[in-house]
């Protein structure tokens, strides 16, 4: 059982929030079910019953058949097309097969890139259509892009709206040192899912795609390749693939041809951090005061940060208020953190590090941002990047 669900019921229990505590428990019937964990399952259930019996909370019950759908927040009957314990046994736990539970708003997407992922969602629904009419649907989609910037949360969203179980695989952690056996692994995996309403999400997926012409690669891997895309084309409608990699330049050529759709994922802008810093903000509005946040300066601030980097920020300042006693959040707050993350807690302007202020502005943030968030004058930063450069040659 994953910590994050223990965290729900211990929160849902104190808050005497009893949706949450029955939504939870659900959560964790389905998953343990997948695993084969029987007799747990058993015990729950019975648990719940007799809490039922004793007339003392009639919302708690539920059916041990029964899966609770992120996407409508309602109990459904259990899909009759999911992965199987049995199939998940025989194939050495190589992959994690679960409901991923996140919040919509959790990610923020370019309108450009909402528009296509909404298209995409739009058109699964209505899959059955399209099939009738001999048309073909999108359900292959590749995510490209640097990273901390949205692809892992963007395949949980779009599992989540799917109403349908994820199955994940790290590529990377599938290449062994027995010749033969990373393919071996890859077949299983694609036959565990092959046929079955899931979405397959293979991360990290240069670290097996790559290039075939690329001298540096053994034989072994290359022939991996193969089988890796004889897979994708074996691979029934009822799978939903998506695949992501920070290095799309090392894919093989062919690769780019199983898919419907290759989405890029760029660093946030203005926007999109000032959306997502909200978002965040929120989050935490009734227990810590935000008014006194120049959210938009904090969006200055955190020019070049991908959202993971950003997400770090935001947790780093909420604990250091938290611990201080704070009564709100300031924009002085945020600057501190970022001064304390970029400059690796050297406050010492006497013996700073020139690189790392370069670095400030190579990720975008301009001399007045860096200037008020060290408090160095514009024209004294200039000085010391001009001389810097000039020693560096």
């Amino acid at each position: 059982m994953r910590t994050e669900h223990v965290l729900n019921l211990v929160n849902a229990h104190y808050s005497k929030d009893n949706q949450k505590f029955k939504e939870t428990i659900e959560i964790i019937v389905h998953e343990e079910t997948l695993k084969g964990n029987q007799q747990f399952v058993n015990k729950i259930t019975e648990a719940m019953k007799l809490k039922h019996d004793d007339g003392k909370s009639s919302n708690n019950s539920f059916s041990s058949s029964a899966v609770f759908s992120p996407s409508s927040g309602l109990v459904m009957r259990e899909p009759t097309t999911v992965v199987s314990p049995k199939d998940k046994a025989n194939n050495f736990d190589l992959f994690e097969l679960f409901y991923p539970n996140i919040k919509d708003d959790s990610i923020v997407l370019s309108n450009q890139i909402q528009d296509k992922v909404s298209s995409i969602l739009n058109e699964y629904s209505q899959k059955q259509r399209l099939i009738d009419l001999g048309l073909p649907f999108e359900n292959r989609l590749l995510l490209c892009g640097p990273p901390g910037c949205g692809k892992t949360s963007t395949a949980y969203v779009i599992a989540k709206q799917l109403g349908l179980p994820l199955a994940y695989v790290r590529l990377d952690s599938l290449i062994s040192s027995l010749l033969g056996q990373t393919g071996a692994n890859l077949r299983k995996i694609f036959e565990s899912v092959n046929g079955k309403e899931v979405v397959l999400f293979l991360d990290e997926f240069d670290a097996i795609a790559k290039a075939r012409d690329d001298k540096h690669e053994l034989g072994e891997l290359k022939r991996v390749v193969n089988t890796l895309l004889q897979n994708i084309d074996m691979l029934s409608n009822d799978v939903f693939l998506i695949a992501a990699t920070n290095h799309q330049n090392l894919l093989d050529p062919a690769v780019w041809r199983r898919f419907n759709t290759v989405l890029s994922l760029e660093l946030p802008d203005n926007n999109m951090r000032s959306k997502f810093i909200r978002n965040k903000l929120q989050a935490f509005k009734e227990n810590m005061p935000i008014d006194d946040i120049d959210v938009e300066k904090v969006v200055d601030y955190t020019s070049g940060l991908n959202f993971s980097e950003i997400e770090e920020l935001l947790l780093k300042t909420l604990k250091k208020a938290v611990f201080h006693e704070s009564k709100s959040l300031t924009t002085e707050d945020f600057a501190k953190s970022i001064i304390e993350v970029t400059l690796m807690y050297n406050n010492n302007f006497q013996n700073i590090d020139i690189s790392k202020i370069r670095k400030l502005r190579e990720k975008g943030l301009t001399l007045k941002s860096i200037s008020e968030l060290l408090n160095i004058p514009r024209t004294t930063l200039s000085d010391w990047l001009k001389k810097e450069e000039v020693e560096n040659g």
